[in-house]
């Protein structure tokens, strides 16, 4: 008899499918994820060559391309990494391309040392892990240029609600380690 109670019914089974599945919809990322071409990366910047002010940039976008005539030279210092796909075009790297040719034009081939200032970039996605080498090796060349980084995480951002209403009640019931509990109790909908 025992045994007769630990088996469902083909209603039970339904029931459990039908909540499993709202429970992955409910986890599933709303959205899709970013293409690269859909990625910016926004630079400002102020740098000196041997203290004397030698560039400045209020603020300038770059986007998903490979720069035109750029030295293969300065495609050699900042290589990126090949993992499933080229990442030869990313938003980040295009930026460092441009930095790097109008330092370099203005300091001379042996002058990245004398260059010295700040640039920050922010990107509207996380970077991938070639750009984060990209930027490394940018940093290596211009190891006086103080490089302040910051993104977007999608990840965080994308379950929280545009609205302001919205946005109160989500933090309200606990943000998203709330939104995780209130999953797991079988609440699918917000």
């Amino acid at each position: 008899e025992a045994d007769q109670e630990d088996v469902w019914t083909e209603a039970e089974w339904e029931e459990w499918r039908r909540r499993e599945e709202q429970r992955q919809r409910a986890e599933m990322p709303i959205g899709a994820s970013p293409s690269t071409e859909s990625i910016v990366s926004s630079v400002s910047f102020r740098v000196l060559l041997r203290n004397r002010l030698m560039s400045w940039e209020p603020g300038r976008l770059f986007f998903s391309e490979i720069p035109k005539g750029i030295d293969r030279r300065f495609h050699e210092m900042l290589q990126p990494i090949f993992s499933h796909i080229a990442r030869d075009d990313h938003a980040e790297r295009a930026a460092f391309l441009h930095l790097t040719r109008a330092f370099l034009k203005r300091s001379g081939w042996e002058g990245s040392d004398d260059c010295s200032g700040w640039i920050r970039l922010f990107i509207s996605h996380f970077p991938c892990i070639s750009c984060v080498a990209v930027s490394c090796q940018f940093v290596r060349f211009f190891p006086a240029i103080r490089l302040e980084m910051d993104f977007d995480n999608m990840w965080k951002t994308r379950f929280e609600p545009a609205s302001k209403l919205g946005s109160e009640r989500f933090h309200a019931e606990g943000g998203l380690p709330g939104r995780r509990k209130r999953i797991e109790e079988g609440f699918f909908e917000w």
